[in-house]
This record gives structure tokens, C-alpha cells and sequence, in this order.
């Protein structure tokens, strides 16, 4: 077992810390994925290309409907809360953006799906599967799925 010895603000912010660059780079091979598709690239191949990177790496560079579960979204805004209070403006809109693409791609997902309906769900049955944030997992607070 690692046991890593830190003072108290040192080991809060590295749990809020972890999440929120987890969901920031979820945000950021989602906001790569609108490009991909406005210029008729493959997102897929990006991130693959990307991911090569040994600087990067290919761990959560898949374009999807957006990070969910309970921890994500509410990590990052408690950096945004903590942000202001220590008055770095700039440091909270940061961070509000990884929120704020989240929820643009959910809606491009969402209004996605209706165009590929013709423009309307009305008498459609539509199946959503992996309801629960991930996978393995039962839990679908604050899925994306949910949005949708």
C-alpha cells in the first residue's frame, strides 16, 4: 500500500484535483469531437493520434456524451466556489468551462439524435443503453443518460 503524507489542503485538493482533470480532459476530446465533425474529421483517429503521445496517453480520450456520476461535476464546482473565494476569477471560469462543454455536449448529443429522427421523437421509442455513468456500475446518479 502507498500511503502519501501531505498537510490538509494538500490532500483535498489532490482528490478534487484528480477528478476535475479527469473530467477536463473528457470535456476536451469532446469539444475536439464538434471540430472532427464540423470538418468531416474522425475523432477517433485524433484521439489515437493523440494518445500516442507518451505526454498524453490514450486513457479517456473517447468522445462521448459526457462525464457523469456523482463526483465530477460537483469536484470541479467546489473548485469554482473555492476559486472565487480565494479571488482567481479567472482560475473559477477555467474550470466552470470544463462544466459548461459537459453540458454543450450533451446537448449536441441530444439534438443529434432528434435531427437523426427527422426532427422529431413524437411516436418514437428510442433505447438507451449503459444508462449508469460507467460501466461495471448500477449507479446512474448524475448520468449523462439522464440528460438525454
Amino acid at each position: 500500500e502507498r500511503v502519501i503524507t501531505m498537510n490538509l489542503w494538500s490532500s483535498e485538493l489532490s482528490k478534487l484535483a484528480a477528478n476535475a482533470l479527469l473530467a477536463q480532459r473528457i470535456s476536451s476530446i469532446n469539444a475536439l469531437s464538434a471540430i472532427c465533425e464540423a470538418t468531416g474529421a474522425d475523432v477517433d483517429e485524433v484521439a489515437y493520434a493523440c494518445g500516442t503521445d507518451s505526454r498524453i496517453g490514450p486513457k479517456f480520450l473517447k468522445a462521448s456524451v459526457g462525464f457523469g456520476g456523482s463526483c465530477f461535476q460537483k469536484d470541479i464546482l467546489n473548485l469554482v466556489y473555492l476559486s472565487e473565494q480565494l479571488y482567481l476569477p479567472e482560475v473559477a471560469a477555467y474550470w466552470k468551462s470544463v462544466v459548461t462543454m459537459n453540458e454543450y455536449q450533451k446537448m449536441r448529443f441530444t439534438h443529434r439524435i432528434v435531427r437523426t429522427l427527422f426532427n422529431t421523437v413524437t411516436n418514437k421509442r428510442i433505447a438507451l443503453l449503459g444508462f449508469a455513468f460507467k460501466k461495471d456500475t448500477g449507479d446512474t446518479r448524475e448520468s449523462a443518460a439522464i440528460t438525454l
